[in-house]
């Protein structure tokens, strides 16, 4: 006795016998993806006499573009890291300050692409927080954000430094 049988239902078994013969699906293998990681950060206080006085923090962070090609990341504003922000807080975890990489930058007219190549790029990027509290002696910082007009939608982060800061 004979099942009947379509082609879609073939071709259905067939697949799930694959799937079953090399135990693992396409859904199984790693997505090419990006990684943002913080190598070194620092931050350092305005002179007295600066007003408002502002902490510079400085990052530098490094893209891993695994995707399999170059992105490219649209900013109105000088990079392809302009879309990341610097989370800032106590060695606790409250958060004391939040800011974009792109805050103290004058825009441009017209957005432009910046090519993100395969593999590492990496750049120090700055950070300057004006009344950032003078109490702070010891913070903890981490990178986080998106790369714009690139088509690569997942939110970015990297691990947490704990920073002194001068």
């Amino acid at each position: 006795m004979s099942l009947p049988c379509s082609r879609s239902n073939l071709s259905l078994l067939i697949c799930t016998a694959v799937v079953l013969a090399t135990g693992h699906s396409s859904a199984d293998e790693p997505k090419p993806t990006v990684s943002l990681i913080l190598t070194k950060a620092s931050a350092e206080r305005s002179g007295p006499d600066t007003k408002p006085p502002d902490t510079l923090f400085r990052c530098e962070v490094s893209l891993d573009n695994q995707m399999g090609s170059d992105l490219v990341v649209r900013s109105n504003f000088n990079s392809a890291f302009d879309g990341l922000e610097l989370v800032v807080t106590t060695v606790e975890g409250k958060t004391l300050a939040q800011q974009s990489h792109a805050v103290h930058q004058s825009p441009f007219a017209e957005p432009r692409d910046f090519k993100l190549k395969k593999g590492v790029t990496t750049a120090t990027i700055g950070f300057p927080i004006q009344d950032f509290p003078a109490d702070a002696k010891v913070v903890k910082v981490r990178v986080v954000g998106t790369l714009p007009g690139s088509g690569y939608q997942r939110v970015l982060s990297t691990e947490t430094l704990e920073v002194k800061i001068k």
